[in-house]
């Protein structure tokens, strides 16, 4: 089910800890994944990973720091990958995402 207006329900605490799950690599969204969700489901699911995503962009990061810096690039290649996995079963299956 949906947000609406930003309220906070236990399902979107769920795809928000699963949102943070594949930034740090332990989840990893494939179709079959994809397949147990609703159309509501998979909307709310992008709208945490693009919100993850920002977060993790607007961080700061010490350019002299090459681990940070490369953690938090594999952390943006985990979500880009997750975003584009969504975007392309959401296209297939006549979804509507409202980017």
């Amino acid at each position: 089910m949906a947000v609406k207006g930003g309220q906070d329900t236990a399902q979107s605490r769920n795809l928000g800890l699963m949102a943070k799950d594949v930034m740090e690599g332990f989840v990893t969204l494939n179709p079959l994944i994809l397949k147990k969700y609703d159309a509501n489901t998979c909307k709310e699911v992008h709208r945490q990973l693009r919100k993850m995503q920002n977060t993790v962009r607007t961080g700061s990061v010490d350019l002299a720091n090459q681990e940070a810096l490369r953690t938090r690039n594999h952390r943006l290649q985990r979500m880009l990958q997750a975003l584009t996995v969504l975007e392309h079963y959401a296209k297939t299956n006549g979804i509507v995402l409202g980017l």
